[in-house]
C-alpha cells in the first residue's frame, strides 16, 4: 500500500515542477492511496511538513511556497542502511505498539481519555473514556512486526465473546519509521466474530489481510488512517 510520502515524492518527481498539497493529494487518489480522513490533502501537507522539519536539508521535499512542495534534488534514499530492532519479547513489542495507540488517541481525541486496566483483564489492552459522556469503551490491540506478506493474526474467541464495547485495531509496526504503519484496521469485536473464520482446534479467529487494498479483502471497510482512530472511537461509542 502506498504511503503519502512514498506516492507524494513519485509524483512531485514526475511533475518536475512545484505542486500545491490539493493537486498532490488528487492526483495520489487516483494512484491508489486511501484516506478515510475528511481534509486527506491537509493530512498530506501535515505529513510532508513534518518531514522537512525532522530532516531538514536532509527531507526528500522543499518548501516553495504555503501548502506549496517539490522534490529535494540532492536527496538519496539510504538503501545501504537496513534498520533491525533489538531482540524483544512479545510483550515487549505489544506494549511498544499499544503506548502508540494511546499517542494517537489522545493527540486527535481532545475529550477521550485512555487507561491501561490495572488488572490483566484477557483481550483488554486499552479503556478508553469519553471525558464528556462517560462512556467507556475497550480496546485490544494485535501488532505485526513482519516487514512482507500478508497481515496474519489471531484472537482468542473467549476474549470477545457478547463484547459489544470492545474494538480490534490491527496495526503494521515499520522498522524504518520506528512507527506504527499510516493505515491500521478498526474492526468491532462482533464483526470480527462474524467475518473471521475459526480456529476449532484452538478457539481462534483468524484475520488474514493483504497489505494493499483489493476489492476481495474482507477487511477493506476496516482500514483506517490512523489519525481517524479517535473519531472512529467515538463514533462506535455512539452505536452502543
Amino acid at each position: 500500500m502506498p504511503t503519502f510520502k512514498s506516492i507524494a515524492y513519485q509524483i512531485l518527481k514526475e511533475a518536475d515542477k512545484p505542486l500545491h498539497s490539493r493537486e498532490i493529494t488528487k492526483i495520489a487518489k487516483k494512484r491508489g492511496l486511501k484516506s478515510t480522513g475528511k481534509t486527506p490533502e491537509k493530512t498530506m501537507e501535515a505529513i510532508i511538513s513534518v518531514d522537512i522539519k525532522k530532516y531538514k536539508e536532509k527531507s526528500r521535499f522543499v518548501r516553495i511556497a504555503k501548502s506549496t512542495f517539490t522534490i529535494n534534488k540532492n536527496w538519496k534514499p539510504s538503501f545501504e542502511k537496513s534498520y533491525k530492532i533489538s531482540k524483544l519479547s512479545s510483550r515487549q513489542k505489544g506494549d511498544i505498539a499499544e503506548n502508540r495507540i494511546i499517542e494517537l488517541i489522545l493527540l486527535y481525541g481532545s475529550n477521550l481519555a485512555c487507561y491501561k486496566p490495572t488488572s490483566d483483564d484477557e483481550g483488554i489492552d486499552l479503556i478508553i473514556k469519553d471525558k464528556i459522556t462517560e462512556h467507556t469503551f475497550f480496546i485490544q490491540v494485535k501488532s505485526i512486526w513482519r516487514t512482507q506478506g500478508p497481515v496474519v493474526t489471531s484472537i482468542k474467541k473467549h476474549s470477545i465473546v457478547d463484547r459489544k464495547k470492545l474494538g480490534i485495531v490491527i496495526c503494521v509496526f515499520d522498522v524504518e519509521e520506528g512507527e506504527i504503519s499510516e493505515y491500521l484496521w478498526f474492526i468491532p469485536a462482533m464483526d470480527l466474530a462474524r467475518k473471521a473464520p475459526l480456529n476449532k482446534k484452538y478457539q481462534r479467529y483468524i484475520f488474514v489481510s493483504g497489505r494493499k487494498q483489493r476489492e476481495t479483502n474482507n477487511w477493506n471497510q476496516y482500514l483506517i488512517d490512523k489519525r481517524d482512530l479517535a473519531e472512529t472511537i467515538l463514533e462506535q461509542m455512539k452505536k452502543r
